[in-house]
């Protein structure tokens, strides 16, 4: 029996704000990156990571060349709602540093 590969929904909000519930991981993280392409680079964008369980590697990764290519236009990508096991990952990979988390 293979495996349910996880899932991740993305919610779109008003002023390009977008909250996403469940798991950012390789099998999602593509979608997650689509997602934050497709709001552009003319503004700042807000990510509610409030719903989200876990990230792995690939999420994490999805989440810097989001803040990059963000941050090359002179705008942010602001994460929200990070729960605690997040927010512990940020530490020990030292992106907490770099991130705009609030």
């Amino acid at each position: 029996m293979t495996p349910e590969p996880s899932r991740l929904s993305i919610e779109s909000g008003e002023n390009r704000s977008l909250g996403a519930v469940g798991v950012v991981d390789a099998h999602t993280a593509s979608q997650l990156l689509e997602r934050l392409r497709a709001e552009g680079l003319d503004g700042d964008i807000s990510l509610n990571l409030s719903g989200v369980d876990f990230i792995d590697s690939s999420g994490l990764r999805t989440l810097v060349t989001s803040h990059q290519e963000l941050e090359r236009n002179g705008h942010k990508l602001v994460l929200t709602g990070v729960s605690e096991a997040v927010d512990r990952l940020f530490d020990i990979t030292g992106l907490r540093e770099h991130l705009h988390i609030a």
